[in-house]
């Protein structure tokens, strides 16, 4: 259970997920370019996404700490709902196969992940992407508070600072978008050096 993917792992689980069809393809690249929970995405709505403001907006009951949340979306997330959109149309849910429920069968959508992936990758959850993400954006100097704050728990040390604690609760949004988007400069490998040939 305590897992870290690595991020040449995690690029590898980000390209096979085009390959999974058109309902769990974009829901899975969500869930890793998000660091979300994967009931809360899983039941997302329509109604839930801001594209105007590039933002995910939950609302208390649809969250594990009963805490209202919002979520950047990088443009990598921005495309990959907006690949789901012309495929679902004007429905409720976001990942869904009948318009008026979630879509179920996110089990045996993994294991096709993991087929793709071959036998040489090493066991997985879908809860680890949460982790290897923190872990990721911790290692390239995001402060603990706005990783925190972008997964929607609390910091895990024990006894923080009257100061800790101040910053853990504040919003941090614009530094939350900021790390979101490095994120998905990691996972897409879109810091490569870019050379431009002379024609």
């Amino acid at each position: 259970h305590d897992r870290v993917i690595s991020l040449p792992e995690v690029r590898a689980i980000y390209q096979a997920t085009f390959e999974i069809g058109e309902l769990w393809g974009p829901l899975f690249r969500i869930l890793l370019l998000t660091g979300q929970r994967r009931g809360e995405i899983a039941c997302l709505r329509w109604a839930n996404i801001d594209a105007p403001n590039a933002r995910i907006e939950l609302e208390s009951r649809q969250t594990k700490n009963r805490k209202p949340h919002i979520v950047h979306l990088s443009l990598p997330a921005l495309t990959a709902l907006e690949a789901r959109r012309q495929i679902s149309g004007e429905t409720e849910f976001v990942f869904t196969t009948n318009g008026k429920t979630p879509s179920s069968g996110i089990s045996k959508a993994k294991a096709r992940l993991d087929k793709l992936l071959g036998q040489d990758f090493s066991p997985w959850r879908l809860h680890d992407l949460r982790r290897s993400m923190a872990t990721a954006l911790a290692a390239s100097g995001i402060p603990e508070g706005v990783v925190d704050r972008i997964q929607n728990h609390a910091a895990t040390s024990s006894a923080p600072s009257a100061v800790a604690r101040v910053y853990q609760q504040a919003d941090l949004l614009p530094q939350r978008a900021a790390a979101l988007d490095r994120w998905a400069d990691m996972v897409t490998d879109e810091t490569a050096i870019v050379v431009r040939i002379a024609k």
